[in-house]
């Protein structure tokens, strides 16, 4: 009889499990959505119980639902850089602090340019930002010492739940590669980030390879979730490398593109590669892959900001004759003139992470003139956010190599015109995938490794259709080759006043 395999997917705004057939089919899923806590500016917290429920309630929809085939494996997925303190009595003092909150930042940027900052990157891959557990823990250690002291681990949402799950503290390498405490070469937690943060490796969980098995179900959780003491649970990874393997982009030359609410771009590479100004992250697969890459705070969130402040009148119409409103704001912008007429716009309205790596930096029209109404300024927008994903791309292939090929996947890739004018900004074919659950499906890929169902990673590609490719405009690109350089310079021109405009908004407020 088939067997079926699971992939558990816990993301920043919901987690997902999903039942793959042996050809890679998704035979059925389940999700539930949770809210961010953001009580503060800064702030980016999730309550650490409902996380647990959700994870547990999927994993339980998915099992009713597949009865009676047999689950040979269940290996997850999940959101990089979050963290969680336990106490000596193995309860949680804080909620998840996860990658979106910034609260650390004055910490991250005191390590920034330091000989110290720079070998730490060296070491672990990961830039100086607010986002990693390495600054959060020194941010709660100096304003929050008494939640410090009751430190007796420091670890995140997977390993929570397989604590819950199993009693055991344990962290695959490429989760532990999003904390800033992994040394990437050796796959060891790296002494140096260690000791500047004053904590001991028995205060972090245990190092295992992503394909490692845990199998003794705590016996309330068989019951619960309706499986047998003795089914495989595998580690898996995190959720950006996953996504590179359920795209199937394990090859030379094939990078991955996702564009949600944020953005990243990824290539796999076959050893550690770190950027000499550090404004790319090196994060790791397994034990011979690593992925390089960046990861972009403002993404099509930034288009739903413009689509809230420019063109409403179109958006109201369209919503008044029961239409797509984002489709009738992206119609008028493909009949607008590639370039904006001269218009553009920086797209961090967020802060940044790649390239930039700077919490402090704000978004700028620059440019602007009379002539330039709400459409070509709804164009800067879009290109804006591609022409910014452009420069993580170059800075990818200085290190990796040429890309050949781009396998897109996000909510932007449902804009015929968003793809097109992100192909042409790239100079790059984009091929669009049928895997809508990347990162579930390369849960399970090393869930099958694991359990011997696959030999290699490579087959990853095997699992994978390609349903539509989108080709670039000669003559589009050869405008943004010009207006690139410009995007480039003015960027590094306003982030001399990044810091002052910050200190500006916090003395006005």
């Amino acid at each position: 009889m088939e067997k079926i395999a699971i992939g558990v997917d816990i993301g920043t705004t919901q987690t997902k499990a999903v039942a793959f057939r042996e050809d890679g089919v998704v035979q059925a899923s389940a999700y539930i959505r949770y809210p961010l806590i953001q009580e503060v500016e800064g702030m980016a917290e999730q309550d650490v119980d409902q996380i647990f429920q959700a994870v547990v309630t999927c994993i339980e929809q998915v099992v009713t639902k597949v009865r009676p085939l047999d689950i040979s494996v269940i290996s997850f997925s999940t959101a990089m850089h979050g963290l969680i303190v336990m106490d000596k009595n193995n309860q949680p003092v804080t909620r998840v602090i996860t990658w979106a909150d910034n609260r650390a930042e004055k910490y991250a940027e005191e390590l920034r340019d330091t000989a110290l900052g720079k070998t730490i990157y060296q070491n672990t891959g990961l830039p100086m930002h607010p986002m990693t557990p390495f600054h959060k823990i020194r941010w709660l250690k100096e304003e929050f010492p008494d939640i410090y002291e009751q430190a007796d681990k420091f670890i995140g949402m997977k390993e929570y739940i397989f604590y819950q799950l199993f009693d055991r503290y344990i962290i695959d390498i490429s989760t532990a590669s999003g904390t800033g405490f992994l040394n990437i070469y050796d796959l060891t937690w790296d002494q140096l980030a260690l000791e500047e943060m004053g904590i001991s490796v028995e205060q972090l969980p245990f190092l295992v390879p992503p394909t490692y098995q845990v199998s003794d179900l705590k016996d309330k959780w068989v019951e619960h979730l309706g499986l047998p003491a003795e089914t495989i649970f595998v580690l898996g990874g995190a959720d950006g490398p996953l996504s590179n393997l359920g795209l199937g982009a394990v090859t030379k030359g094939t990078a991955t593109l996702t564009v949600g609410t944020s953005g990243a771009l990824r290539y796999i590479v076959d050893q550690p590669q770190v950027h000499p100004q550090a404004e790319t992250f090196c994060c790791v697969l397994d034990e011979t892959h690593w992925v390089i890459g960046g990861a972009t705070s403002n993404g099509a969130g930034i288009f739903d900001w413009a689509c809230e402040n420019l063109l409403t009148e179109v958006q109201s119409e369209a919503r008044s004759a029961e239409k797509n409103p984002y489709n009738a704001v992206m119609n008028l912008v493909k009949e607008t003139p590639v370039g904006a007429k001269g218009l553009l716009f920086q797209p961090y309205l967020l802060g940044e992470r790649a390239p930039l790596w700077n919490a402090e930096a704000t978004g700028s029209f620059v440019g602007l003139k009379r002539n330039h109404d709400s459409k070509l300024m709804m164009r800067a927008v879009v290109e804006g956010i591609c022409l910014n994903l452009k420069r993580i791309l170059t800075e990818l292939e200085d290190l990796g190599g040429a890309v050949k090929e781009i396998r897109a996947t996000g909510g932007f890739a449902d804009s015929e015109v968003f793809k097109k004018v992100m192909a042409d900004v790239l100079g790059q074919r984009l091929s669009l995938t049928e895997s809508v659950e990347a990162s579930a499906l390369g849960a399970v890929l090393l869930g099958w490794q694991s359990i011997g169902k696959i030999a290699d990673l490579n087959t990853a590609s095997e699992q994978v259709e390609i349903y539509k490719t989108i080709e670039p405009d000669f003559k589009n690109n050869q405008i943004y080759q010009q207006v690139y350089p410009l995007f480039i310079t003015t960027q590094q021109q306003l982030s001399a006043s990044y810091h002052q405009l910050a200190k500006l908004r916090a003395d006005l407020e």
